[in-house]
């Protein structure tokens, strides 16, 4: 008889908020790139694009669950349909925004809310915003740095990626003409920002530096001709300089696959998961915290999670979940968010046809204490200024710990 797998995460099950927890009435949320999440949150705030003239997009407080305004105030400042967005991990009123108009804008809308965690008082306009021009065609990805303050990449359809300094409001780097050949369809920082991977149409995936915007080394990853999708997957320990990723990706019969990578050798991936033969491109999400890998698929109406773990098999399936309604668009909420009491682990955010619902991941347990369960966590003090990353250095996420009294969880 095989032994049982010892985890605390192995019985981790998914549910779906409750009607009157979701945040009604925002089916006027346009689909954004398919390239990216197509919503982002934090501890306060999640952001969706909204339907308009130009490029509007909207925030909602956490808070404000059920109907939403059905004109709601809105950011306007591109003149082009909205791709991505992505808030700040150090300050909770500063979102940035890429357009299908080139550019990228980062807001910062402080003074159109009469408190953090409150609603927008007016619309925003470009007064509250430093544009970021440099691409010469629509930008599709934002990836703020894990580290950095005020550290921004941006991908667009020129085949670049640029690195921004976004209080400067000055480009830092961008990848050389010809580095990327293709299309780039994916980006993801490594754990502490001194290297950024790249998925692109080629197949190929790309290692670069951030810094100089050169390639450093790249491999294939699948060989179908369908969009694949990487997220690095934390830092082990100390010494570990966090060269283990995943991707996502098709075969050439289209099946689904997910592959786990050591980019200093990628000759051969370290696993190799088939999963199943449907159309949506995977989204990975991992947390380092529990050692979680979240996979979701636009069009699909469940999320799987397994368990990165030390050596062979180097990752365990868990399970599903499996909502009613397929999403749009998802993202990850900072684990700040979670409700310790109930033993939450993550909280996500699911954009369906006519509802933005939150599911929660949590670990069934009836103790009081579930301290095991949250290690320290990324704080929202940034490790390092601009200006010192810029100048070469390099250092890890700042940690905090999650004290039960003070979760955010129990108040959304």
């Amino acid at each position: 008889m095989a032994p049982v797998r010892v985890s605390k995460f192995r019985h981790v099950h998914g549910t779906s908020a409750p009607k009157e927890r979701c945040y009604e009435n925002t089916g006027n949320a346009p689909a954004a790139s398919p390239d990216s999440n197509g919503i982002d949150g934090n501890t306060q705030y999640f952001a969706i694009p909204w339907q308009g003239g130009g490029g509007p997009f909207t925030i909602i407080p956490l808070g404000a669950t059920g109907r939403q305004a059905p004109v709601p105030k809105v950011f306007q400042g591109h003149s082009g349909p909205i791709q991505d967005l992505g808030f700040s991990p150090f300050q909770n009123t500063v979102v940035a925004s890429s357009s299908e108009d080139s550019t990228v804008r980062v807001w910062n809308f402080s003074d159109a809310v009469s408190d953090v965690g409150g609603p927008l008082t007016r619309d925003v306009g470009v007064e509250s915003s430093v544009e970021l021009k440099g691409h010469s065609k629509k930008a599709t990805l934002l990836r703020w740095h894990p580290a950095a303050d005020n550290i921004l990449l941006s991908a667009s359809f020129d085949q670049t990626v640029k690195v921004w300094d976004a209080t400067a409001g000055k480009e830092v780097s961008s990848t050389p003409a010809g580095d990327i050949p293709d299309v780039v369809q994916h980006v993801a920082w490594n754990y502490t920002g001194s290297a950024f991977a790249v998925t692109c149409k080629d197949k190929l995936v790309r290692i670069c530096d951030p810094r100089t915007g050169g390639v450093s080394s790249s491999f294939t990853a699948h060989q179908g001709s369908k969009g694949a999708r990487v997220c690095y997957l934390g830092q082990r320990s100390e010494s570990d300089g966090g060269h283990l990723l995943a991707t996502t990706g098709f075969s050439k019969q289209s099946d689904r696959q997910l592959y786990l990578w050591d980019a200093r050798s990628s000759a051969e991936p370290l696993n190799k998961t088939e999963l199943d033969q449907a159309s949506g491109t995977l989204l990975p999400f991992f947390d380092p915290d529990a050692s979680l890998l979240f996979l979701a698929g636009k069009g699909d109406c469940n999320v799987r999670y397994f368990e990165i773990v030390e050596g062979e098999p180097h990752l365990y399936y868990i399970d599903a979940f499996s909502g009613k309604d397929p999403q749009r668009a998802i993202c990850l909420l900072p684990k700040r968010t979670v409700d310790t009491s109930n033993a939450e682990i993550q909280r996500f955010l699911r954009v369906c046809p006519l509802h933005v619902e939150p599911v929660s991941f949590a670990v069934p347990r009836k103790s009081d204490n579930n301290s095991d369960l949250y290690p320290p966590t990324f704080s929202s003090t940034p490790a390092l200024s601009s200006q010192t990353w810029i100048a070469g250095d390099n250092a890890p996420p700042l940690l905090t710990p999650i004290d039960p009294l003070d979760a955010l969880g129990d108040a959304l």
